[in-house]
């Protein structure tokens, strides 16, 4: 099999660089684990992401050749990888890797990476879209079982207004048993809209509005999670640098949408009319104190789903509406009530013109006890650090105390935007961006990662918030 798509005429010589990871600016930082990067070759020689769009990351694990993790960036610079909407992967059992190149010079804009999905037959699904600048969500589908250097052509369409953003899902019951996958895009009047798809991703249709604030461009920002059984949801009102957002919560199931609480919010989010985010559950509430301080502005980082099938989520939220001073917070529900601890200072802002940007967090999707986040504050001393560092961090009570250890040191660059993949209970793959990230249209950032025991190192302090 070719692995990498875009020098395929050349089958030894990729074969043979694939076994040997391209050496990456400073690597000496990264404390234990299995390091790799899947970016720095002259085919792909950056990539980045945003947070809104999911799954980024999968592991393949039913193919013939072990674990394939696959990863979608956009990649950033001159022509001819300016603005290239690419597909990573990496055997993670042989090393070998690869990558393959979605579309072309689309736009160089982090928001624009592709949600990734494996389908039943073990075909991929990569779905896109620009960042508002057309009406278009376009996708793929790779033309053979686990096979990621073969697809099939660019598809699209036409979302009649301007399209960001791709959350794919599927629910198997959905349709009396027939099963309908899921597509959230931000589109219509910025509101998180709905497409469905009856064929596994072959064709794809507008199918409503999931939620709306109203006004023109309020946009709310959601982050979400599936089981199979649900499609679990949290969302703000709006952008935090436009408004003072609480957080809230709800689930999809059967084309309704649901409060925590499992009371039917829409009957329907397969029309025209969607509900505002404030008639779901709240979890947190602007202007709330934690710690003896307000808290305000949150926007929402990421969410998974526990053992027994419960959302956890992470949102960030500034200190008496200081946009030097963000915190992470770790939200569980418990099945009756949601319970939401300060868990890190997440520092202030990447730069001023999105000044809630944060380095960002992510929950391990195996065991939701476990966190990994970026700061530039040690979570273990409170002190700022040069750089953006990676932290691990573990819980035992549900999020009251935090144990934590560095996976980046001392980096002579910054380490931003975690992701951890689901794969299984003995490893954990973690991703980040390592570079200079100046906006989401200008960022040399490479995509690395590093292969981590089941077993937590041991903790170096603990925090209680």
């Amino acid at each position: 099999m070719k692995r990498f798509a875009k020098l395929c005429c050349l089958p030894f010589l990729l074969t043979t660089l694939s076994l040997f990871a391209t050496p990456v600016r400073g690597t000496d930082d990264v404390r234990g684990g299995q390091f790799f990067t899947l970016t720095g070759s002259p085919g792909v020689p950056n990539g980045g992401w945003c947070w809104y769009q999911d799954e980024r990351a999968v592991v393949d694990t039913q193919g013939p050749d072990g674990p394939l993790l696959l990863a979608s960036s956009v990649s950033a610079g001159e022509s001819p990888e300016h603005g290239d909407i690419d597909l990573l992967w990496r055997n993670l059992q042989t090393g070998e890797q690869g990558e393959f190149e979605l579309d072309d010079q689309l736009e160089q804009d982090d928001h624009n990476a592709a949600a990734l999905y494996i389908r039943p037959d073990g075909r991929y699904l990569a779905v896109w879209a620009r960042h508002n600048s057309d009406g278009f969500t376009r996708w793929r589908i790779s033309a053979n079982p686990h096979d990621p250097a073969r697809w099939g052509p660019i598809q699209k369409l036409d979302n009649k207004a301007g399209a960001t953003y791709n959350n794919v899902y599927f629910l198997p019951d959905d349709r009396d048993g027939q099963g309908r996958l899921y597509n959230f895009t931000r589109g219509r009047n910025f509101d998180p809209n709905v497409q469905v798809s009856h064929d596994q991703g072959r064709s794809w249709k507008y199918a409503g509005k999931l939620l709306t604030e109203g006004g023109p461009g309020d946009r709310p920002y959601v982050r979400y999670a599936s089981d199979g059984k649900r499609i679990h949801l949290i969302t703000t009102d709006r952008h935090p640098r436009n408004y003072a957002n609480s957080i809230y919560h709800g689930y999809v199931q059967d084309g309704m949408l649901f409060d925590s609480a499992g009371e039917v919010v829409d009957d329907s989010i397969l029309d025209a009319e969607g509900k505002a985010p404030a008639a779901l559950t709240t979890v947190f509430r602007n202007g709330s104190e934690h710690g003896g301080v307000e808290m305000n502005r949150a926007w929402t980082v990421d969410l998974e789903l526990d053992a027994e099938g419960n959302p956890v989520g992470i949102f960030s939220a500034r200190v008496e509406d200081s946009n030097r001073d963000h915190r992470f917070f770790y939200a569980r529900y418990d099945g009756e009530n949601w319970h939401v601890h300060e868990m890190a200072q997440a520092g202030g802002y990447l730069y001023r013109r999105e000044d809630d940007y944060t380095g960002l967090a992510a929950i391990n999707p195996v065991d939701t006890n476990e966190v990994f986040i970026s700061s530039n504050i040690d979570p273990r001393t409170g002190d700022a650090t040069e750089k953006y560092e990676i932290y691990r961090g573990a819980t035992s009570d549900e999020g009251q105390t935090w144990q934590w250890q560095a996976i980046t040191e001392d980096s002579t660059m910054d380490n931003l935007r975690p992701l951890v993949p689901k794969w299984d209970s003995e490893k954990t793959v973690l991703l980040w961006l390592r570079g200079e990230f100046r906006t989401y249209t200008d960022y040399d950032t490479q995509v690395v990662g590093v292969v981590l025991s089941g077993d937590k190192p041991a903790a170096t302090s603990a925090t209680e918030r």
